[in-house]
């Protein structure tokens, strides 16, 4: 019923010409959609926001900041051997060894103070001139050959040898060997050494190449054996399985040689010395001795 009347209503206002009011209140307008917003189905959006890449962290980022890069190799001729040293190459890539040491020269108030020595313990020994004019490393400064290292002890072989050498070779014959032989032989003396030539030109264990060796500088004495006043000989050979007394004995005057000598090679220790043990007076850093 209402609706009619408004609807009769308007007829009759439109009927007499009556203008409609020009103003009216308007519905209030929506907000405006966020530029961000996304546009309507079908249309691409005018432009899109392209997120900023996230930088990356660095790998390993405390390790890389304690660790140094290594630094770069600046001899390029140089491979690494075994023992982490580095041995120089020629123009063919061939290892080359490096050249060896001077002959040592002797302190002169130390090599008096050396002969004093000697002469304390007995040694019949005699002064030579200097060796050299041989191999580059070759040579003893002021060697000396000993008659006797102990009194009436001769070696069988007069070879010369520095005087330090010397020196180490009667203490360890006086405050060694004689007494264990003592105990494992009270009846017995050592009436003679037998030894191999001390003083020898070549390198380590007689090989082509390598280092030097310290035969070739004074330095080094190989025992062969003992003999002692019966006549019977203790030789120099692989022992360390001899349940003997003369096993006892050699195995204790070996390892009492290392008190006096830096490198000790018993009989037995590799292929190259079997019959003999070598003994020298190798000066290494921080007083280091070799003992096998």
């Amino acid at each position: 019923m209402f609706a009619r009347f408004l609807a009769a209503a308007a007829a009759m206002l439109l009927s007499t010409g009556m203008d409609l009011p020009e103003t009216g209140p308007r519905p209030a307008e929506r907000p405006q959609a966020a530029e961000h917003a996304s546009a309507p189905a079908g249309t691409a959006p005018a432009t899109a926001p392209v997120p900023e890449a996230r930088p990356e962290p660095p790998q390993d980022a405390d390790k890389a900041s304690s660790e140094p890069a290594p630094a770069a190799n600046t001899a390029p001729n140089a491979a690494p051997t075994k023992d982490g040293e580095e041995t120089e190459k020629g123009a063919t890539g061939a290892e080359t060894e490096p050249p060896p040491p001077a002959v040592e020269k002797e302190d002169p108030v130390a090599l008096k103070a050396c002969l004093a020595d000697l002469d304390r313990l007995g040694t019949r020994y005699e002064t030579r001139p200097a060796i050299t004019g041989e191999e580059p490393g070759c040579g003893i400064n002021s060697p000396i050959v000993v008659r006797e290292i102990l009194p009436d002890v001769p070696l069988s072989e007069e070879t010369p040898m520095r005087c330090e050498t010397a020196l180490s070779l009667a203490r360890w014959m006086a405050e060694t060997v004689n007494p264990a032989l003592h105990i494992a032989f009270p009846d017995r003396r050592i009436t003679s050494v037998k030894n191999a030539a001390a003083y020898s030109c070549r390198n380590r264990n007689s090989a082509e190449r390598g280092k030097i060796s310290e035969h070739a500088r004074g330095n080094a004495i190989d025992i062969t054996g003992f003999v002692l006043d019966d006549r019977q000989t203790i030789a120099m050979t692989p022992r360390q399985e001899d349940s003997t007394l003369t096993g006892a004995f050699q195995r204790t005057a070996t390892a009492g040689a290392c008190l006096h000598f830096s490198t000790v090679l018993p009989p037995g220790s590799d292929a190259t010395h079997q019959d003999h043990l070598h003994l020298d007076v190798l000066e290494r850093k921080g007083g280091y001795r070799y003992c096998r």
